[in-house]
């Protein structure tokens, strides 16, 4: 049997968007013959019309992580249950609740990814037989004449049809880049604050926390157009543009000054640290969350001739400078901050972070838990 890949159209203008839609495109066509582009709005019968294959593994959410050859073997698990119409994997941020399961293992890295889901591959079969809902499926594989009679959309054409999951087959799904609450962050700033200035607010839903906990003017700053639209609608003010940029322009000062995984996107965030002082008050805080790239899991992946650009998170593909506890300490004391307190992100421990450990411990050679463990730092310093 042929098979290709049904891909929706993608565009963004930011790079780790574009990226992870190259990456998710790259990694699908393994096993599959061709990959097509289609309209997400379209019928699926208009979709799949360019299509030559037998089968199709159909993606309805352009931005996944899939494991090794997911198209043939959602092949077989089809094959083996007959009467259904398409073959799904389960998914870290599924919408239906039999499809929705996390990874047997965790993992903070691609190649971590790829050698969990390896192993989830080998395990015993797992399936379970479901009627399918409106959830979105982000990816299935069906028969393509099953699309040729559909007039709903690729993402709806599962609705009411008998499906059936492979629980040895996960992929993993990106959660909101500009959407997540970090209520991390939120338990760090002071219920006293009176005025906030978060740069790379995204929609603003910490922003929205915090007003609904306290009294408090909340401004933004946001490069991207939608996520800024939205958060217009939750905080006081937001100035959408370069925070380089705006920050030159805003004439008020703010008890608090919130960055969550936005310094190291900056090209020189010296600088513009530095800048960010004249509209803090005295006395005034910065609270940063920056990313550890002296983490035990980017090491071993270095080790292992590995450095996968992702999405989001250690390795993310905005990234235009890396830290460790050290440079982040100098970074701040060059721009004039006092360091308050660096306190570590703590995940759960991955097959990669345990490898090093042991094998440096083997090796009896000296290393700093306190420096490969964390995947991060949270930041709080004073306005000198």
């Amino acid at each position: 049997m042929t098979l290709s890949v049904l891909y929706p159209r993608f565009a963004h203008h930011a790079i780790e968007e574009r990226y992870a839609s190259w990456q998710t495109q790259m990694l699908l066509r393994e096993g599959a013959d061709e990959l097509v582009l289609y309209d997400p709005d379209e019928p699926a019968s208009v979709a799949v019309a360019p299509v030559n294959a037998d089968v199709v593994l159909v993606v309805t959410d352009p931005l996944l992580l899939p494991p090794p050859r997911l198209g043939p073997r959602l092949l077989n698990v089809l094959r083996t249950e007959p009467g259904t119409a398409a073959a799904l994997p389960i998914s870290n941020e599924a919408d239906h609740p039999q499809q929705r399961r996390g990874p047997s293992s965790p993992y903070l890295t691609l190649r971590e990814l790829q050698l969990v889901t390896s192993a989830m591959q080998r395990s015993a079969t797992d399936t379970e037989r479901v009627t399918w809902d409106k959830s979105d499926p982000a990816v299935y594989l069906c028969r393509t004449a099953m699309l040729d009679e559909c007039d709903d959309t690729p993402r709806r054409a599962l609705t009411g049809r008998d499906v059936v999951i492979s629980a040895n087959d996960y992929v993993h799904r990106w959660s909101s880049l500009r959407g997540q609450t970090r209520l991390d962050l939120l338990a760090r700033i002071s219920p006293s604050a009176k005025s906030v200035l978060e740069f790379g607010c995204g929609e603003a839903p910490l922003g929205e926390a915090l007003k609904q906990r306290q009294k408090v003017r909340v401004v933004g700053i946001e490069l991207d157009p939608k996520a800024a639209a939205v958060a217009r609608k939750r905080i006081d003010d937001v100035y959408c543009g370069d925070v380089r940029e705006i920050i030159d322009i805003i004439d008020e000062k703010f008890d608090w000054i919130i960055g969550g995984d936005i310094v190291e996107h900056l090209d020189e965030p010296w600088s513009f640290l530095t800048d960010l002082r004249r509209v803090c008050s005295p006395g005034g805080h910065l609270l940063l969350s920056l990313p550890n790239i002296a983490n035990a899991s980017v090491i071993n992946d270095l080790i292992h001739g590995r450095f996968d650009y992702a999405y989001m998170g250690l390795t993310c593909v905005g990234h235009l400078r890396f830290f460790t506890r050290r440079t982040i300490e100098e970074m701040l004391t060059i721009a004039g901050w006092e360091v308050v307190a660096i306190e570590p992100q703590e995940v759960a421990p991955t097959r990669g972070r345990e490898e090093l450990i042991a094998a440096l411990t083997s090796a009896h050679m000296p290393f700093s838990k306190d420096d490969l463990l964390p995947s991060g730092f949270y930041v709080t310093a004073r306005n000198r």
